[in-house]
Formats: C-alpha cells, structure tokens, sequence
C-alpha cells in the first residue's frame, strides 16, 4: 500500500463516539496517542526504507552516505516546524479534552 494511502487511513476520524476499552479514559487517551504515533512512524519507517533501496540501487549514494549526513540550520529549522506540527496532532486529543474540561 503507498505510503500516501496509509498516511490518510491514520489520520481519518472515526465516526460516533469513541470506543473506551478501559475503565480509565485517560489510559483511553493514551493509547489514542500511542497508534497515532505509531503509524506516523510506520509510515516514515516505510518511506525511508524505499528511499535507501532506491538511492543504493541507482548508485546515487549509499545508507553509510545518509549517516554521515549534516543537516544545515534552515534544514534543522524545518524539521522542528514538521516536528511541532507532529507533536501538535498527537496531542491534538488531551487538548481538545482539556479545553472541555474532561482532562
């Protein structure tokens, strides 16, 4: 499956209530969070894999090449501003539960 299809099967939202599967909702909460996690970096697991095999097999550089990598000060600031907007989703639920005064 493209990686583009699994990224929108994560993030859909579910229709109706939510499912409690504990009797905690905060534990609730916390699994919320942990497969949202989980299949950002399913995903992005999955991307970079393709990405080495690809660049090894075409000889454009190698897995040790990417190690050895160096990111510039405008790449590390665009991978905190991914990083943010990531982190802003996963919490995205104990937000919006706070702010109805659930959390």
């Amino acid at each position: 499956m493209p990686s583009e299809q699994v990224t929108k099967m994560a993030t859909r939202r579910a229709k109706g209530a939510n499912p409690h599967f504990f009797d905690d909702p905060n534990i609730d909460r916390l699994l919320t969070m942990m497969m949202n996690m989980a299949a950002e970096i399913s995903v992005l697991r999955d991307r970079l894999d393709t990405h080495e095999r690809v660049a090894e097999a075409k000889g454009a550089y190698t897995p040790a090449d990417l190690e050895a990598f160096e990111p510039s000060d405008a790449i590390r600031a665009a991978r905190d501003q991914w990083r943010n907007k990531f982190l802003d989703r996963l919490l995205k639920t104990m937000e919006q539960d706070y702010d109805k005064g659930l959390g």
